[in-house]
């Protein structure tokens, strides 16, 4: 198990995988390859307005080695989603970045390809902050509105296998809600209660909830309240109740605790890099890693 987002972009260094990335016309996306391609990551197709990704490689003093540039026809974002996914269906990249478009058109591309698996996709954020004693996953604050319990299990799978390819051989995960009292006036609480009950073994996974915030993540709340199950105050992934929450927990992280960050979008047939469009290089970065080593790690199965 890894302590730190540096850790896992050395672990990608030398994989020389090749990612393909829509609309890649942005400073920070290609700040993040260029880093990506020095550590031996990827090296990249860009999907993008070419004049402008030129003059971004021109203003940072940038050779282009490693990477080709590719201007669909209209030049439009959905064009660019459309053709960098295809790049992954035709097996000329690994996996998948959203450069600077808005997820929806990024997504719909995604959904309606080959990349679909039949599932349910979901997003991941992994973050690194100095108050928390390790690194956290939390899903889904980015893609599924209102997720029911069938939806939630997935979510959770979708989490968890990526976890294993990253290298984690035992997770503890808790179904966040507002309380730990079953209540059928919650139903968040009873979709957590069910999914605590499921069998994980096949993930070495301990999952519990319904669980509020403090008593997954505090072992001093854990004690105060004499709250004792398995992997309370301790845990690797927070499965969120719905979108609101996950959005908004995931963005308190990075605005107010300053977290490094790290975002994929799950359940497709590659990893996909899916940061906000206002973050920073090394967010892109640290989301490219995570991304090629899970690409990696999935392709040997």
């Amino acid at each position: 198990m890894k302590h730190t987002l540096n850790e896992f972009v050395e672990g990608a260094q030398g994989l020389n995988l090749r990612v393909a990335v829509a609309s890649a016309h942005d400073t920070e996306v290609i700040e993040a390859l260029l880093a990506a391609r020095e550590k031996g990551i990827c090296s990249a197709l860009l999907y993008g307005k070419a004049a402008e990704i030129h003059k971004i490689f021109a203003t940072l003093g940038a050779d282009e080695t490693g990477f080709t540039i590719i201007e669909p026809e209209d030049g439009s974002d959905v064009a660019c989603a459309r053709a960098a996914v295809h790049a992954v269906e035709t097996g000329e990249a690994d996996y998948l970045m959203k450069g600077i478009l808005n997820s929806t058109d990024f997504l719909r591309a995604v959904v309606h390809s080959e990349l679909l698996l039949g599932g349910l996709l979901s997003h991941v954020m992994l973050f690194e902050f100095p108050t928390y004693h390790k690194l956290l996953f939390i899903s889904d604050g980015a893609m599924n509105p209102a997720p029911d319990y069938e939806k939630k299990r997935v979510i959770l799978e979708n989490a968890a296998r990526l976890m294993q390819q990253i290298g984690y051989t035992a997770i503890n995960a808790a179904v966040l809600s507002g309380s730990e009292v079953v209540s059928e006036k919650i139903p968040s609480t009873l979709d957590a209660k069910a999914l605590a009950q499921l069998d994980w073994t096949r993930y070495n996974m301990t999952v519990f909830g319904p669980v509020a915030l403090d008593l997954a993540i505090s072992r001093e709340a854990c004690a105060h309240k004499k709250y004792t199950t398995a992997g309370a105050g301790d845990a690797d992934l927070l499965i969120m109740p719905n979108y609101e929450t996950g959005n908004a927990f995931g963005k308190s992280l990075t605005y107010f605790a300053h977290a490094r960050t790290a975002g994929l979008v799950l359940g497709a047939r590659c990893p996909i890099v899916l940061v906000s469009r206002a973050d920073p290089a090394d967010a892109k970065l640290t989301s490219l890693a995570l991304g090629a080593i899970a690409a990696h790690e999935g392709g040997k199965a």
